[in-house]
């Protein structure tokens, strides 16, 4: 009996696996995961690489353009149109970008960004483990190809990565430490590794000891060892007030 327990409660957690999109790789309120400050900055500005995104132009149009742009615009450029939903001229420009200088700063990091946006995650992954190859320390890089793992089901792979991006990140980044003790929980539930869950959900919950989401899993986790009563206490804080959870990955 309780293997079939704990074979649903890992069906009801993969269920989260097949709805991966751009909203579920951050954790509440932070944008994109670890963006730098200085790329905020810069489209905060307004400045002028602002006024040329997302031109209405047609294909040949927008590549004499981007050709004629150098390549901290062309970078700039890809972001914006990125952010504003216009995924066909960010790839375009950082195709031109990758033409001009493949070793540009994080510019497979930002491609690997996009492309999860636009939902082709087998080039995401491909964006990432080139980014941590050019920068093994970037704790971005290994969480968003973990994360990029997870969306494929590939939680075995997805784990190590979350582990590297957690040795990465100093203590007072205490949003993305409790967003990757989080999916490192979900990865180890969905690895069947139930014990190694429960204490990255309860990490995830020394940083957000509020969030209910993180509580939820946590009751699941508890349910498949058998222990109700520890997981009645998660659900009932899960259920509090009966407002909509905050969504986490």
């Amino acid at each position: 009996m309780k293997s079939c327990t704990v074979a649903f409660l890992c069906l009801f957690l993969a269920t989260s696996v097949l709805c991966c999109n751009k909203n579920d790789a951050t954790y509440p309120n932070t944008g994109i995961i670890y963006r730098t400050d200085d790329v905020n900055n810069e489209i905060a500005k307004g400045g002028d690489n602002q006024k040329k995104s997302s031109p209405l132009l047609d294909p040949q149009e927008l590549n004499n353009k981007l050709r004629s742009m150098n390549n901290n615009d062309l970078f700039q450029f890809a972001l914006i149109c990125g952010n504003e939903g216009n995924y066909a001229a960010a790839l375009m420009a950082y195709t031109t970008l990758l033409e001009k200088d493949k070793n540009y700063p994080d510019i497979y990091y930002y491609q690997g960004l996009l492309y999860r946006d636009m939902g082709l995650q087998d080039e995401a992954i491909c964006a990432f483990q080139t980014a941590v190859t050019q920068n093994p320390a970037s704790a971005e890089a290994h969480y968003n190809l973990g994360f990029a793992y997870r969306c494929k089901g590939l939680h075995h792979e997805a784990i190590p990565q979350y582990q590297k991006s957690l040795a990465l990140l100093s203590e007072d980044k205490t949003k993305q430490k409790a967003s990757v003790h989080y999916n490192l929980g979900f990865s180890y539930f969905a690895h069947g590794m139930i014990d190694d869950a429960i204490r990255e959900f309860n990490q995830a919950l020394a940083y957000k000891p509020k969030d209910r989401e993180i509580h939820q899993k946590l009751g699941i986790a508890y349910t498949a060892k058998g222990w109700t009563d520890k997981a009645k206490d998660e659900f009932l804080f899960y259920r509090a007030d009966d407002k909509p959870p905050k969504k986490i990955p």
